[in-house]
């Protein structure tokens, strides 16, 4: 009897339908063949032979639109077969589509009803532990995360720390990344040069965010000197593969210089794709790249401001209602720069109070604006935020927003001093010693303006000079100090005072 060669047996048996022969013929196909169609024939009829490795491989196929159209109903009718039949890697895969809302019922067909939108965390998680049971690694580390990131599904803090542990010996790089970063808690010699080590084979194998983690640890010199080029050079590999923080790090190192040769036009460029993904610190750097002096673009700033500002960065809302204030976007709308200066506020921007002080005691705010800054006011002096209660005080003693009242002004102003506020403690004075809003108290008056000179107060420095009118010599040491922290009376009277003595 005359023995075939194996590739001539090999197409006879896939000829005959042997599910193993066509799976066989497939892969030696899909060798030579550039689209893909023909290797999925072969692993079509081995998956309507009832094949499990070849059913996930089909609804595979259908789920990433290779050698066939993309279908997400056809990829889960295959996936579905091979899971039932045992196949861990259909499992996971499911597990995946359920964690990205595909899901639920579905219908096959022209007129398929699309699979739920909706991610389904609980049959990720099941599916997911059925295939981790089964030795999949990918499972071990898709579970991991899952139990991590999700309240409702969490068990003990180590089970996800033994699965990517697990998942990165059997050598899965998103289990390598896991464990990597459950050792970076640890936060120990040993475990962060472990980290270290997993990031680099996690980054070998294409993982973007271990790039940027590698990136991190060694600008940060976690495990030897920091080398900002061996930093910056992760952060590019990062960024070359789509990580957003990674085009942040890299267009900051271009533009400073830091581990790489400064290039103004290429940090634009990576901090431009960097703020398109939605990154605030890009969008805030760009702002700051468009204000700078030396090559000022105003409304480009501007633009920039806007987009981090929406993206909740607090520095970045202070600078467009003041660049909204320089006219860099038109005439200055008073609105819209309340609106940034109290969304500034919100998201912690301390400095802005100021600014907003200073919009308010200029009166560019319309009547109609000053009630919901009233009720807005309040709601932080709720919160206790010192500068809401001398906010607030202004507006009463100037009458803005509602009629003057000097008592009410000066309660405010007390409480807010009674927090530490320097600027209260002066307003506050100013009240009790001229017994506006109540009765003197120039003890008390000369106590807060005290405090609030020796920190920096220039008018503080000033009263108490004029408090001191009996005593020329002390009055003339608190006018020095008023002039040297910039008060224009104070260096008026020294001036004069200079002019005199000679």
């Amino acid at each position: 009897m005359a023995t075939l060669p194996t590739a001539l047996r090999a197409r006879l048996l896939a000829a005959l339908g042997q599910p193993e022969a066509l799976l066989s013929r497939a892969a030696h196909r899909a060798g030579n063949d550039r689209t893909g169609i023909a290797a999925v024939r072969h692993i079509a009829a081995a998956a309507r032979a009832g094949q499990p490795e070849a059913q996930a491989k089909l609804g595979l196929c259908y789920l990433h639109g290779q050698g066939v159209p993309l279908s997400e109903t056809e990829a889960r009718h295959w996936l579905e077969r091979a899971a039932r039949g045992g196949d861990m890697g259909a499992r996971t895969a499911l597990a995946s589509m359920a964690l990205r809302g595909l899901s639920g019922p579905y219908e096959r067909g022209p007129f398929a009803r699309p699979a739920s939108t909706e991610p389904d965390n609980r049959r990720a998680a099941e599916l997911a532990r059925q295939a981790a049971e089964g030795g999949s690694a990918e499972a071990r580390a898709l579970l991991a995360f899952l139990l991590r990131t999700d309240p409702s599904l969490a068990g003990a803090p180590e089970e996800a720390n033994a699965l990517y542990q697990a998942s990165a010996e059997a050598g899965w790089p998103l289990g390598q990344l896991g464990h990597a970063m459950t050792r970076l808690g640890e936060n120990t010699p040993g475990s962060l040069r472990e980290a270290q080590e997993l990031l680099r084979a996690a980054a070998g194998a294409g993982l973007p965010t271990a790039h940027f983690l590698l990136g991190a640890m060694i600008e940060a010199g976690a495990c030897a000197a920091p080398d900002p080029a061996g930093a910056t050079d992760q952060y590019r590999q990062g960024a070359e593969h789509g990580h957003t923080g990674s085009k942040t790090r890299l267009g900051l190192a271009l533009l400073t210089g830091r581990g790489t040769e400064r290039n103004p036009v290429e940090a634009e460029t990576w901090l431009r794709r960097a703020a398109h993904d939605g990154d605030k610190t890009a969008a805030a750097l760009l702002g700051d790249f468009h204000a700078n002096p030396e090559h000022p673009n105003r409304a480009e700033a501007a633009r920039w401001y806007r987009r981090a500002a929406e993206l909740g960065h607090a520095g970045s809302a202070h600078a467009l209602a003041r660049a909204i204030i320089a006219g860099a976007e038109g005439p200055p709308d008073p609105r819209d720069i309340l609106h940034w200066l109290q969304t500034a506020i919100a998201l912690g921007a301390h400095a802005a109070w100021s600014d907003l002080g200073g919009l308010i005691l200029a009166g560019c705010l319309a009547e109609d604006h000053l009630p919901a800054l009233h009720f807005w006011l309040r709601d932080r002096v709720r919160q206790n935020h010192p500068e809401a209660g001398f906010q607030l005080g202004l507006c009463l003693n100037a009458g803005l927003g509602a009629p003057p009242d000097e008592a009410q002004a000066r309660h405010w102003y007390l409480w807010a001093a009674s927090l530490g506020l320097i600027g209260a403690m002066a307003a506050a004075a100013e009240m009790l010693l001229n017994g506006r809003g109540g009765p003197t108290d120039p003890a008390l008056a000369r106590g807060l303006f005290a405090h609030a000179a020796a920190r920096g107060h220039a008018g503080a420095a000033y009263a108490l000079g004029v408090m001191a009118g009996n005593d020329p010599d002390a009055a003339l040491l608190h006018f020095r100090r008023a002039a040297a922290l910039g008060h224009p009376k104070a260096m008026a009277l020294t001036g004069t005072e200079a002019a005199m003595a000679e």
